[in-house]
This record gives structure tokens, C-alpha cells and sequence, in this order.
């Protein structure tokens, strides 16, 4: 069974929140309402196998909330009456897996809380560890990566996205098979593209090389 879902209302009616759970339900993913207020304390000792924030419009509240869940690796869907390109590149830029803009059918909502769902799967069959090169190593069992000796935070979908074009040295990884590795059915070129430079820009900061190289028009290779 998935792990349990957390639809968290931020500006969300009653009876929003009820078609997501009745939608979860459908979907076969169990899942609770909690109150934006008990995040952060609810993190501290428990995590979801991912979460949906369910909002009207962008409060400073909302954009909070993105970021604890961001940094504590949980995939996020984030809905929003008011969605325009700016708002869900930033988003997205900040560690967020999906963004749908409001009103939404039961059925595209479901088929992403499924893809949300993919994305918290754990991994089978990895090795221990992965050399990208002779200072970045890829811990798929603690899903963590290191400069040296020191972790470097990334979130999920940068880890899944890192993970992928690694274990595939040598070639270059389609933007489909990118999106399917991040629990996709499709992922835009500007979400890719987002996901890649926030990798290149945390490793650049921790004094590592870029080790992502970008195929125009298929995908992303290693840069070996």
C-alpha cells in the first residue's frame, strides 16, 4: 500500500477538500487532511509518502508551507486557482514535483496524485553507491548525495533526475524516460530544465563540476 497522502488546505473550500480525498480514495491512496498550522511539527517526527496543497491563491502562508515540505524531500502537488507561468516556474524552481491550475477534472487529478504517488515509491535492485566522478557520489539507499564528504540537499525530483542520467553513463537519457523516472506520464521542457539547474547550480556551490550535460532536443547525458 502507498504511503499515506497529506492534503493540506491552504484557502482550499470544504468541499474542494472533499473531491481530493474522494479522489484519493478512488485512486486507492490513503490519505488525511492536516492543518497547515502542524506541518513543521508533524515533520519533525513523521513524514508522508507525499502532499498536496490545495489552495485558492498564492499566500505568503502557501509559499511556506511549499518550502518545509521542499526541504524535508516530501513530493508535493500544489493546487492553485490563480497559476500563471511565472508563478509555476518559481515553484517548481523551489523543489515543488507538479503545479495544476484550478478548476481541475477528478480525472487529471487523479491520474497526477498517481504520479505523485510513483515518485514516492522507493527504489529496487540499486547499488550501494555511484561515482559520478572522482568527488560527487550518489547514495540511492539513503537517497542522498555527496560533494566529498559533505551531503548535498536536493530534493526528490533532482535526486531522481541525477540518479537516472547516472545509472545510464554513457548515454543520453530521453526527456520521456526523465519524466517516467520522476512519475510521469509527460514533463514539460521548461520543468526539466528547471529540475537540471538547480542540480548544477547546488553542485557549482558546494565546488563540484557540472556533471549534467544537456542533449538539444532528446534529453540529458553525463558530462564525462
Amino acid at each position: 500500500m502507498a504511503a499515506c497522502f497529506w492534503i493540506i488546505p491552504v484557502g482550499a473550500s470544504p468541499d474542494e477538500v472533499a473531491t481530493a480525498i474522494r479522489v484519493c480514495e478512488e485512486s486507492r491512496l490513503p490519505c488525511e487532511v492536516t492543518p497547515v498550522g502542524a506541518i513543521r511539527t508533524r515533520l519533525a517526527t513523521d513524514a508522508p509518502g507525499a502532499a498536496v496543497l490545495h489552495g485558492g491563491t498564492p499566500t505568503r502562508l502557501l509559499i511556506d508551507a511549499q518550502r518545509w515540505l521542499a526541504d524535508a524531500n516530501v513530493p508535493t502537488l500544489i493546487l492553485l486557482a490563480q497559476l500563471t507561468e511565472e508563478l509555476e516556474t518559481i515553484l517548481l524552481d523551489r523543489g515543488t514535483n507538479d503545479v495544476l491550475a484550478l478548476p481541475v477534472s477528478n480525472r487529471r487529478l487523479g491520474g497526477r496524485l498517481r504520479s505523485l504517488a510513483r515518485q514516492a515509491a522507493p527504489p529496487d535492485d540499486l547499488p550501494d553507491e555511484i561515482q559520478v566522478d572522482g568527488n560527487i557520489t550518489l547514495s540511492p539507499g539513503s537517497r542522498t548525495v555527496y560533494v566529498g564528504q559533505s551531503p548535498l540537499a536536493l530534493t526528490k525530483s533532482e535526486f531522481d533526475l541525477l540518479l537516472t542520467v547516472a545509472l545510464r553513463r554513457g548515454s543520453v537519457v530521453s526527456s520521456q524516460e526523465l519524466a517516467w523516472a520522476l512519475g510521469q506520464d509527460t514533463f514539460s521542457t521548461r520543468a526539466l530544465q528547471t529540475h537540471a539547474s538547480r542540480i548544477r547550480r547546488k553542485l557549482r556551490s558546494a565546488g563540484a563540476p557540472d556533471v549534467l550535460t544537456s542533449v538539444r532536443g532528446i534529453g540529458y547525458r553525463l558530462n564525462e
